[in-house]
């Protein structure tokens, strides 16, 4: 599907998979249909034993293919496949996906028209309820004061149906891994996915360093996917409780400044505490055990996550008022709990932070005509 003559630049499509035969087809046949030309499929199996790799070779041969050796998990597979891409842009997409046959293009003229931004995501819609923005993605992603990841059209577990309510594209502190678009430019310089991450949070972290590099990331709603939400691993599955909670303090260690590690860390080690004592109360055992799992391995990797720290502080080159303008600026788990705020636009400080969206979307627009 390379087009050598095409003046648009090329993008390579990276699909990581383990054992999802059963989504290729539907992913596959809306890659196929896609309207821009100048596009390259990789996909990255991680040592699947369902006949993943068989199925692509016999009924895509246009899709290249990696074979790991072993299950890389999301971060290294996808490493492994942006090390061989040829794109300028390169799109990291989930296997249980069906994308819009014309959802390249808006991404790519945002590209073209604005080189300060680094990364853009897709807007995200149920497969099943397609009247319905997606639990991992929706229209992209912000942390709240405490660190807390949230969506434009979802809050914790609730997901809001689309009314277009978020359509306007918008700057993001993170974009979701299930559908984002980065410049290779951007991760020569601010580096690849966190591979001790594995799998859940990788993306943000990996956002947090290109904003630090002082790349803008966007939400692109007229781009449009459907992805199965939880379909390679449930919401409540007790190794997605383990990463979330591993690698969200992994990633706030990595990335706040020294000032700010130390306001925010012991008020959110003090909600886990607090996320652990309910698990036990209600009974949710797994839930309880995932989280001393996963403060198990953070205590017994502080030399890692110093040095990861380190590294990235080192790097950074945005100050902390630049980077903190987009994290919400009050709790989620407060107002999703206890004052039963559901929705993004229900939130305490939703005016001040459309205020502060709207700023930044000037800043751009400046930054370019300048």
């Amino acid at each position: 599907m390379i087009d050598a003559n095409s003046e648009r630049p090329l993008v390579s499509i990276l699909i990581v998979n383990y054992n999802g035969l059963r989504f290729l087809q539907t992913m596959l046949d809306s890659l196929r249909n896609c309207t821009y030309s100048n596009l390259e499929i990789i996909f990255i199996d991680n040592c699947s034993t369902d006949n993943s790799i068989e199925f692509v070779k016999k009924n895509y041969p246009e899709v290249k293919i990696v074979e790991n050796p072993e299950n890389y998990m999301f971060a290294r597979g996808n490493n492994e496949g942006i090390k061989i891409a040829n794109g300028e842009i390169i799109c990291l997409l989930n296997n249980d996906v069906e994308v819009d046959p014309g959802f390249i293009e808006p991404i790519i003229e945002v590209f073209e028209a604005h080189a300060n931004i680094g990364a853009c995501q897709s807007k995200m819609l149920e497969m099943t309820d397609r009247s319905h923005l997606e639990y991992t993605g929706a229209c992209g992603g912000y942390i709240d004061w405490a660190g807390y990841p949230f969506l434009r059209g979802r809050i914790m577990d609730r997901t809001e149906p689309d009314d277009g309510q978020y359509d306007e594209p918008a700057p993001l502190f993170w974009g979701s891994g299930a559908c984002l678009f980065v410049r290779k430019e951007a991760l020569e310089g601010s580096g690849l996915l966190d591979e001790e991450f594995e799998l859940h949070m990788e993306e943000i972290d990996l956002c947090w360093r290109l904003r630090l590099a002082e790349w803008g990331i966007y939400s692109i709603p007229a781009s449009k996917i459907w992805h199965h939400g939880g379909g390679t691993l449930n919401y409540n599955h007790p190794v997605k409780i383990y990463y979330n909670f591993r690698n969200n303090i992994f990633m706030l260690a990595k990335n706040l400044s020294t000032k700010s590690l130390i306001i925010r860390l012991p008020i959110r080690l003090a909600l886990d505490a607090i996320a652990f004592v309910r698990s036990l109360l209600v009974m949710q055992f797994s839930m309880a055990f995932a989280i001393l799992r996963a403060y198990g391995w953070l205590l017994s990797h502080i030399g890692l996550i110093f040095q990861k720290r380190k590294q990235v502080q080192r790097q950074r080159r945005a100050p902390d008022k630049k980077i903190l303008d987009l994290m919400y600026p009050g709790s989620i788990v407060f107002e999703f709990f206890l004052l039963g705020k559901k929705r993004f636009s229900d939130l305490i400080f939703y005016n001040k932070f459309q205020t502060v969206i709207r700023q930044n979307l000037i800043e751009i627009s400046e930054q370019k005509s300048a």
